[in-house]
């Protein structure tokens, strides 16, 4: 294997976002861990400003992950705008968002609580423990009809 082989293979591990520091030695490769504030930083750069995809219902604005207070958030954006509907709430799902639908949307799901509006900002605070390399997709869903209104791709 050659060092740009490995370099390549190390890459591709962190799902497109380094999150490490690859130091090449002759004729070894290490790697430093990364630091919280890098991890924080390029999760944030990966999630900035993420626009929805319509299932049911349209939803206008953006998401985004953001890191405060040392929580990790989702936010919608000023311009967050769907249709109002009972049981809305926002969930992590592990399935990507071309998978899922209203049946499907609890299975491996974690709920990050009730839509507070159907627009405007909001946050909504990712649990302490839960990782979002676990997760493919938020989706904002009804759970008391099954019915998914949309979501975005992590």
């Amino acid at each position: 294997m050659t060092t740009k082989t490995l370099i390549k293979d190390i890459l591709l591990t962190t799902s497109g976002v380094a999150a490490f520091t690859v130091l090449a030695l002759s004729p070894v490769l290490a790697y430093a861990a990364p630091t919280n504030a890098e991890i924080i930083t390029a999760s944030a750069q990966a999630y900035s400003g993420q626009s929805f995809t319509k299932k049911k219902y349209n939803i206008k604005g953006q998401w985004s992950v953001v890191h405060e207070d040392g929580r990790t958030l989702i936010r919608l954006s000023e311009g967050f705008k769907t249709k109002n509907g009972p049981d809305l709430k926002i969930f992590l799902s592990p399935q990507s968002i071309g998978d899922v639908t209203g049946k499907t949307a609890l299975d491996g799901a974690v709920t990050l609580g009730r839509l507070k509006s159907n627009k405007g900002t909001q946050d909504y605070i990712i649990p302490e423990g839960v990782s979002l390399a676990n997760f493919s997709s938020i989706l904002i869903h009804c759970e008391a009809f099954s019915v998914l209104w949309g979501g975005g791709s992590l």
